[in-house]
């Protein structure tokens, strides 16, 4: 009984450890600054994407630029062949403009996907400077939650020190077997013991079978619950 109690002594004194361990991680100003280091990252990621498209962009540019010429000075060529040696025949005229209608469609696609790709890569670059002018507004957020955060975290973690320190003192003279069980419970349930509430678990408040609340009362062993698995002592 007298292991149980200091058990269960112990176990006030690390939940309020572990208690000051949540706060740390739900701290608003935590909270607020990882929000702001997603954003900036999501930033990041997005101006990376847009700086690949626009590169991918000038090549094709660069494609349609070399391309254009060659179908200009092939249209010139059919142009003249007409001019010097018109066709014979009416296939023969049906196939030459057959051959111009596609210099000219081609032609024509390719202006306006230049005229397209002039338009996209404007637009591009106006949105990586919106990104770039939003992340840097942010970032100066960041820094100034970075230093709230710091003084907060160090008085936050030398609190929890002091708990844990308090705690392991709780810990002394308690059989290493049984707090080796507590926390083994522990890692599935929080917290690891309860008390017996009438003929109930007081972790989850489902009656215990009649064959174990005499052994739950004379706290000679560790029983726990069928339910929660948690350890019960009276």
């Amino acid at each position: 009984m007298e292991q149980l109690e200091m058990l269960w002594a112990y176990q006030q004194e690390d939940m309020k450890a572990d208690r000051i361990a949540l706060n740390i991680r739900r701290s608003p100003t935590r909270q607020k600054l990882e929000k702001s280091r997603d954003f900036i990252m999501e930033q990041q990621k997005l101006f990376k994407q847009i700086e690949e498209q626009v590169a991918v962009m000038a090549d094709r540019m660069d494609i349609i630029r070399d391309a254009l010429p060659r179908y200009e000075e092939q249209l010139n060529a059919l142009t003249q062949r007409a001019e010097q040696d018109p066709p014979a025949d009416l296939e023969a005229v049906q196939a030459l403009l057959a051959e111009v209608t596609r210099c000219r469609e081609t032609i024509s696609n390719y202006e306006s996907e230049m005229r397209r790709i002039v338009k996209d890569s404007s637009e591009h670059v106006n949105r990586q400077r919106s990104i770039r002018h939003n992340a840097a507004s942010v970032k100066q957020e960041f820094d100034a939650l970075k230093l709230t955060y710091d003084k907060e975290l160090k008085e936050q973690k030398s609190q929890l020190e002091a708990q844990r320190a308090v705690a392991q003192k709780a810990a002394e003279g308690i059989d290493p077997k049984l707090m080796e069980e507590y926390n083994t419970i522990k890692k599935h349930i929080t917290p690891p013991m309860a008390r017996l509430m009438g003929n109930q678990c007081g972790g989850c408040n489902t009656a215990q079978p009649s064959a174990l609340l005499n052994k739950i009362k004379s706290g000679t062993e560790v029983i726990e619950c069928e339910t929660c698995g948690r350890m019960i002592i009276p």
